[in-house]
């Protein structure tokens, strides 16, 4: 994977607003391309599995990929989808519900719990490296005003599925 570097510049607008949503969206998507190389390069893994692995393991071992999709914002088929590529890795597999045998059930492999407790140290990494500068009050306020934000874009989604579900 080439990792390609890229300058910082701040956008210099007069509407704080616009320039911390700017902003924002400039630091998630460093976040996310630092998280994508990191985890490639450490444990050859992606963020995303890492996190479906890592909510398996809290969640039991055995989920759905409607409730994989909640926990990820994702949609049901983007889940299956990863849970189709996984299955293939050996990091997970996939049993149809026995209640209901439309539904099928992702299980957490051994080869899933050991590669998640390797990349554990990576994650760990990111999130140290990422958070750095990032004191206990400050990530205190920080969590508070992410909390909002993704509200804040939860409830506008709801809006637009809304506004087009009433559209001819």
């Amino acid at each position: 994977m080439h990792i390609k570097q890229h300058r910082v510049i701040d956008i210099d607008h007069d509407d704080i607003i616009l320039r911390t949503f700017i902003l924002f969206a400039q630091t998630a998507r460093a976040v996310l391309k630092y998280a994508d190389a990191h985890f490639y390069k450490e444990a050859h893994l992606s963020p995303i599995k890492f996190v479906v692995l890592r909510i398996l393991a809290d969640n039991g071992g055995t989920m759905a990929p409607s409730e994989i999709a909640q926990y990820t914002l994702r949609e049901r088929h983007d889940i299956s989808t990863l849970a189709d590529r996984m299955e293939r890795d050996g990091l997970v597999k996939t049993k149809r519900n026995d209640r209901d045998r439309r539904f099928v059930n992702i299980i957490l492999s051994d080869k899933g719990t050991r590669v998640l407790t390797k990349a554990g140290s990576v994650a760990r990494e990111v999130v140290n490296q990422v958070m750095l500068s990032i004191y206990e009050g400050d990530a205190v306020l920080l969590e508070k005003s992410l909390r909002i934000l993704r509200q804040n874009a939860h409830d506008g989604l709801e809006h637009v599925a809304k506004r087009a579900q009433s559209q001819p």
